[in-house]
């Protein structure tokens, strides 16, 4: 083990709350663990003025971009506290020689299960409910029953997988759009256990999902190909009952071809956990848009899915301590280059 201490500074809130435990760990390692004035997602200016003497990073969604990591020239590891690495300019990261990882499957049950929550809060109302009661008053909300429906899930990963199996519990019928896990299951490539029960999915693509789904859950990756992948266009294929649920990005879905659809019936409504600009502004109009059940990106924030979390990112920090190469290396050809600024940690 490098008898060189690190100083790792914490943006993201779930590890200041969850990881006590594993902050302790690095404390007895020799490690020195300063939690951000506020936490993230950060400023660039504030990350910057906060990261200067670190050499690691616990990350929220933090702008890690060109002209920070210019500016932090001791930085060699970003550790992403969650699942997703788009506020992080892989790319640079590599060419300065820093390490970026992420926790990919801590949250899968977490969300799963929130989106679920979700499912059954439209289908039934359950949330206008509570709306209701809470202002005094007393009334029916026909909703309806989920078995026989269809599930549209746009998306096939670990997260669409997820949610896939709980509602086969359900009695939900799935089409499922994601031409990449569609070949690789068919094929026998993917060892998994919808080889076995591939008969249960019905594989479409995506404007059939849209037109055939009585359910759309979203679980694709946010990338320059699938920002807005649901837009006007998208919701008009959309049946007039169906409703949207979106617990992956934000920037996948069009805010404002969403509310045009909720206020035109162009859908029956939608869930939203997640959004383009966060937190949503107090004004956004995405507030006051009818029949819209909207919720503070809550979906991965479970007790058991944040120790998850925060071990997750302890470990990259003792892999390097104790120079082994990490877990979760999203920008691995870093790992090949001249540039690698944690080799004087390797044994």
């Amino acid at each position: 083990m490098s008898s060189t201490p690190m100083r790792i500074l914490v943006t993201a809130q779930a590890f200041a709350v969850s990881g006590v435990a594993f902050r302790d760990k690095l404390g007895k390692l020799g490690c020195t663990v300063v939690d951000s004035e506020a936490w993230g997602p950060l400023t660039l200016d504030r990350l910057i003025d906060q990261a200067r003497d670190c050499d690691a990073i616990v990350a929220a969604t933090d702008p890690y971009c060109q002209a920070a990591f210019d500016a932090l020239p001791r930085l060699k590891l970003v550790a992403r506290c969650g699942i997703g690495v788009d506020s992080v300019d892989l790319a640079s990261a590599s060419a300065h020689g820093i390490l970026v990882t992420n926790v990919p499957d801590a949250m899968t049950d977490a969300v799963a299960d929130y989106c679920m929550g979700l499912l059954l809060s439209i289908a039934r109302h359950i949330h206008i409910g509570y709306e209701c009661m809470q202002a005094g008053g007393w009334a029916e909300y026909p909703g309806v029953e989920l078995r026989g429906k269809t599930l549209g899930l746009v998306g096939f990963g670990r997260l669409g997988q997820a949610v896939a199996s709980r509602a086969l519990g359900f009695g939900l019928k799935l089409a499922v759009h994601d031409p990449w896990m569609q070949a690789s299951i068919e094929s026998g490539k993917l060892d998994s256990e919808w080889v076995a029960l591939a008969d249960r999915i019905r594989w479409v693509d995506l404007s059939e999902l849209l037109e055939g789904s009585d359910f759309v859950s979203i679980h694709a990756p946010n990338t320059p190909q699938t920002k807005h992948m649901i837009d006007r266009r998208a919701f008009e294929k959309m049946r007039k009952t169906a409703y949207l649920i979106n617990t992956a990005r934000g920037a996948l879905v069009d805010p404002a071809a969403l509310i045009e659809a909720v206020r035109k019936g162009q859908i029956a409504g939608a869930a939203m956990d997640v959004y383009e600009q966060e937190p949503l502004p107090v004004d956004d109009p995405l507030r006051s848009a009818p029949n819209l059940l909207l919720t503070p990106h809550n979906a991965f924030n479970s007790r058991e899915a944040a120790v998850r979390m925060s071990q997750g990112c302890y470990e990259p920090i003792l892999d390097i301590l104790e120079g082994r190469i990490p877990k979760s290396v999203c920008n691995p050809e870093v790992l090949r280059s001249d540039s690698l600024r944690v080799k004087q940690w390797t044994l």
